[in-house]
């Protein structure tokens, strides 16, 4: 099974999903936002798969970025930059066609699409 970062900043989703995700046998950490991402940046190795909500509020390192790209874009390429092979599930309820970075080109990179209500088990199989 996989050791799995999940970064979100929706607290009752954060808990269901880090919840599903260890019942199906992964082991799962979690970071609320993007700060603790950034102070952890160094340490995110030790993850098997991460997976990054992409709309987020920006914390206080992201707050002054003068970019059109969402918060999660933001992460993913500081993320990409360290760790060029890492796994990334991108999770967003936004249409990822409106996205700055196209996901389907990316290496490593598997998308899913808000609300999880019929995508759950997707999750954990593109874990």
């Amino acid at each position: 099974m996989s050791t799995v970062l999940l970064i979100e900043d929706d607290r009752f989703l954060i808990e269901d999903l880090k919840t599903f995700i260890e019942f199906e046998g992964h082991t799962c950490h979690t970071f609320f936002g993007p700060d603790e991402v950034i102070e952890n940046l160094e340490h995110l190795s030790k993850y098997d798969v991460i997976v990054l909500d992409i709309m987020m509020a920006r914390g206080k390192y992201l707050q002054d970025e003068e970019s059109n790209l969402e918060t999660g874009e933001l992460l993913y390429q500081r993320i990409r930059a360290k760790y060029p092979d890492m796994r990334v599930l991108i999770i967003s309820a936004k249409n990822f066609d409106e996205m700055h970075i196209d996901f389907t080109k990316e290496k490593n990179v598997a998308t899913i699409a808000k609300p999880f209500s019929s995508t759950a088990s997707e999750l954990i199989s593109k874990l």
